[in-house]
């Protein structure tokens, strides 16, 4: 049956995706995250995590190394909050409203366009 699925991703690419990211790396996606974005769900946002990364790190770093290795994340980890914000003073239809989700921050940090993971041209 195999002859039949195309393979569409080499080993280069597959090594790659199924890399382990580092301390570091995990590191640089935290501090890459606008600071003064808006909070999450749970009330808190990159602010906090950059200001107490000294104290917080271990937490932060082993849960991201637990999706990436057990491929299992908390229940919580992928809640959104949509946020819709009256494009004008008066909106009375769905259409004048923007919106914005809000997503807890591991999940940024698992689901960012990480340097770990390759860019895919169409």
């Amino acid at each position: 049956m195999e002859e039949f699925i195309p393979n569409l991703i080499d080993e280069p690419v597959n090594a790659l995706l199924t890399k382990i990211p580092t301390r570091e790396e995990i590191k640089h996606e935290v501090f890459d995250l606008n600071k003064d974005g808006a909070l999450d769900p749970d009330g808190f946002g990159a602010c906090f995590y950059q200001t107490y990364w000294e104290i917080i790190q271990n937490d932060v770093v082993n849960a991201v190394l637990e999706f990436f290795t057990i491929e299992w994340m908390l229940p919580n980890f992928n809640p959104n909050t949509i946020i819709l914000i009256p494009k004008s003073p008066i909106s009375d239809s769905i259409d004048q409203y923007s919106h914005i989700a809000l997503a807890n921050f591991k999940f940024k940090i698992i689901s960012k366009d990480p340097d770990w993971l390759p860019f895919f041209p169409t």
